[in-house]
């Protein structure tokens, strides 16, 4: 083998000073961190869902660590426009994202979206999860699931069904609901949960797949709203009265999660701080009642057992989606 050329020789005690003096310079770095302002970017209007999850989250870390968590509603595209947001991001732990399943699991089967979900962002911890429910404007009287089914056949295309967004999960998991009894809708788009269930409120369209926790408040008022079924197996145990889907077609159970992630290239230390402080307040006993208090189940899960679930969910919605014959556009 040929020895390296002199230049070569004479700069490698050069490069091995500069190593050795960045290593302390890094580690500082990240040990000030935060040093201004985090911004959480949620990918939906305000009033949703997982807005509200991502106020809870923002308000404790703040305290925590001693710099404003602020939320940043960044709506459109099924939330992608968020999420391609967070990706281009600088990776210095001052932007994350309030991710759901619809950005990272079913947005690449549905959307062209610019940014690689597994390549671009990275898990720090999943905060909690929670089914869908039928949500029915109480004009449309239906009292059971069968209620609603009879009347879809009786008048095909008639019923009016909202959504968040193309490729979002109250889209796929109204379709999928659809398919499974086997009656036509008319789908109404909006930009994201809060204004889809506000026009279900008014009257303007008949029914929305919401996340429990976007319902809950109407638990207790069905002449505002009618909580027909839910999507999980197993009824609720904060709406023991709300059959499940799964009553009337066994097998019938969809859920979703929401979780905080950020650009890929983060420091190490700051997602692990980040999951460690999430992990305590998602134990705390009062943040845990908050959560399941709004219809979610709280996870808690870290970043290996989040990428583990995210790997999952996308094995299973993949033929889901190419079952209702959806592509991307």
């Amino acid at each position: 083998m040929n020895p390296l050329p002199q230049w070569l020789r004479r700069i490698f005690p050069s490069l091995a000073a500069v190593a050795i003096a960045a290593g302390p310079t890094a580690a500082l770095a990240a040990d000030a961190w935060p040093s201004r302002p985090v911004t959480i970017v949620v990918p939906f209007a305000p009033g949703g869902n997982t807005d509200m999850m991502a106020r809870m989250m923002a308000e404790r870390m703040g305290k925590a660590f001693g710099k404003p968590f602020i939320v940043d509603n960044k709506g459109g595209a099924a939330g992608t426009i968020a999420a391609e947001y967070v990706a281009r991001a600088q990776p210095d732990g001052h932007t994350l994202f309030m991710a759901t399943m619809t950005q990272i699991v079913t947005a690449p089967m549905t959307n062209k979206i610019r940014y690689d979900p597994i390549r671009d962002l990275v898990p720090i911890i999943n905060v909690g999860g929670n089914p869908f429910i039928l949500a029915i404007n109480p004009q449309r009287n239906f009292r059971t699931v069968t209620d609603l089914v009879n009347y879809a056949k009786a008048n095909p295309g008639k019923l009016n069904v909202g959504h968040g967004g193309n490729g979002t999960l109250t889209h796929l998991s109204a379709l999928l609901f659809l398919s499974r009894v086997g009656v036509t809708a008319t789908t109404v788009p909006y930009r994201g949960g809060a204004p889809a269930l506000a026009d279900v409120l008014a009257g303007q369209i008949d029914m929305y797949s919401a996340s429990v926790s976007e319902v809950m408040s109407y638990a207790k008022t069905p002449e505002k709203l009618t909580l027909l079924a839910v999507s999980s197996d197993k009824r609720l145990p904060q709406l023991p009265s709300v059959p499940t889907i799964a009553e009337t077609y066994p097998g019938h159970e969809v859920d979703t999660w929401n979780g905080l992630m950020g650009p890929a290239g983060m420091p190490r230390d700051v997602i692990a701080k980040l999951a460690e402080e999430g992990r305590k307040m998602i134990n705390e006993p009062a943040f845990r009642a908050q959560l399941e208090n709004a219809g979610i189940t709280p996870l808690g899960e870290m970043p290996d057992m989040f990428a583990a679930r995210i790997k999952a969910e996308t094995a299973k919605w993949k033929p889901v989606v190419e079952a209702a014959g959806i592509r991307p556009e």
